[in-house]
């Protein structure tokens, strides 16, 4: 179990998407969950972390 980083609610780690938030040149790890996914879709601040290891 981990925490969004939006809402800071439990969720299954599985079910949590790996994002990337930039601010003023600075990239910070983002845990976002489903329901928090909506607003953090629309922010141009955001990016999906794409892991060379699982695209494979």
């Amino acid at each position: 179990m981990k925490k969004c980083s939006s809402c800071s609610k439990q969720f299954p780690k599985e079910i949590l998407k790996t994002m990337v938030q930039i601010i003023d040149r600075k990239a910070y790890i983002m845990n976002v969950c489903p329901s928090c996914q909506s607003i953090v879709n629309n922010n141009p601040n955001y990016y999906y972390l794409a892991d060379e290891k699982k695209s494979k």
